[in-house]
């Protein structure tokens, strides 16, 4: 057992499945123990968010796709043909891979179906952004910044991301916090 959440073990096969479907991708050169620490605290964020969601209830108002998950997990991890030997080898099967597709989609579902409802990006975020880093940075290095209007959209996909993002982090900080979660190994 690496952690719990909650009443949930995370066990040193949870962290071996997230390894092979490559649940957190990482650079080759990534020292092992640097990328194991990556693979437990991002299984442990996952199950957090799951179980905030299963406790609620809104895991069971949400459409999520099952099946397409597990279908994007084993491509990831190099094909059904690769994937099911180095499952058997693992003691694992392909229904723990359902297992854990179902917490990737419901976390998904949520992201995209309740919080990224709530982003906004207004006009003036967007040229704030604009002069006070992207124009600032191109000006630094002598180059004329483009136009505010040509790179518009670009601007606020990358605001919209960020604030996403922030959603998502403080989310999952107050699920932690509601949750017991206890770090038995990195």
């Amino acid at each position: 057992m690496v952690a719990v959440v909650g009443r949930t073990p995370i066990l040193e096969s949870d962290v071996t499945l997230a390894r092979l479907v490559d649940l957190v991708p990482v650079d080759p050169g990534t020292p092992e123990a640097e990328r194991r620490s990556q693979e437990v605290a991002a299984r442990v964020r996952l199950e957090v968010q799951y179980r905030d969601l299963e406790i609620s209830g809104t895991v069971y108002r949400l459409q999520f796709d099952t099946d397409g998950t597990v279908g994007r997990l084993v491509k990831r991890a190099g094909g059904k043909a690769k994937l099911a030997p180095r499952l058997a080898a693992a003691g694992l099967s392909s229904e723990d891979v359902r297992d854990l597709a179902v917490r990737i989609a419901a976390v998904n579902a949520y992201v995209e179906q309740r919080l990224r409802p709530q982003v906004r990006v207004t006009l003036p975020e967007m040229r704030t952004a604009y002069q006070e880093t992207l124009a600032l940075q191109i000006t630094a290095q002598g180059k004329e910044p483009p136009p505010f209007s040509a790179v518009r959209s670009q601007l606020h996909r990358v605001l919209a991301e960020q604030k996403l993002n922030d959603l998502i982090e403080r989310w999952t900080h107050e699920a932690r916090s509601r949750l017991d979660v206890i770090m038995l190994h990195p």
